[in-house]
């Protein structure tokens, strides 16, 4: 057997480390709020699909990740590379990041969520489970090198419910 890259696997390690995705999450009676992650992972449990996303707890989108079971993965292009940073550094709190960067959410009725309209491929997610990441059981390196401020991550377990892609 060939060793190869991990990267070279699946697309999708590429795509969330280095290209990175917008999570959207909240419906039409909670509101919505989207920002960029770069931090997740894809695969089964529970016999279902699911996509793991982390958010961390200072983070305007965890309000609407604990609000609301309808929860989207959004994957632009690297030329939507200056949009995908506003989204990162800036909060929903202060800012319209849609009105900002110029990109629009759509909405699905069907789904009650929303999504970046702009998006090459959108996983449509429900929420299953969510846990605070615990500190106290977590690796020194780790600790020092992702936590110095101690703002945290929650973890959330979401069931893959439909895989868009845009073939314009």
């Amino acid at each position: 057997m060939l060793k190869k890259n991990i990267n070279e696997f699946n697309s999708f390690f590429k795509e969330i480390n280095d290209e990175w995705a917008i999570v959207t999450a909240g419906d039409k009676f909670v509101g919505y709020n989207a920002m960029t992650v770069s931090w997740g992972g894809i695969g089964v449990l529970w016999n279902k699909p699911v996509a793991f996303i982390f958010v961390r707890k200072s983070r305007y989108t965890l309000e609407f990740m604990n609000k609301s079971d309808s929860v989207t993965l959004s994957f632009l292009g690297d030329k939507y590379k200056k949009e995908k940073t506003l989204f990162g550094r800036t909060s929903g709190r202060d800012v319209n990041k849609f009105e900002e960067t110029g990109l629009h959410a759509s909405f699905e009725p069907d789904f009650n969520g929303y999504f970046v309209a702009e998006a090459d491929k959108v996983l449509k997610l429900k929420k299953l489970y969510s846990t605070d990441i615990d500190f106290d059981n977590m690796p020194e390196s780790i600790k020092n090198s992702n936590y110095a401020n101690n703002d945290m991550h929650v973890m959330y377990v979401c069931e893959v419910k439909q895989y868009l892609v845009n073939e314009e």
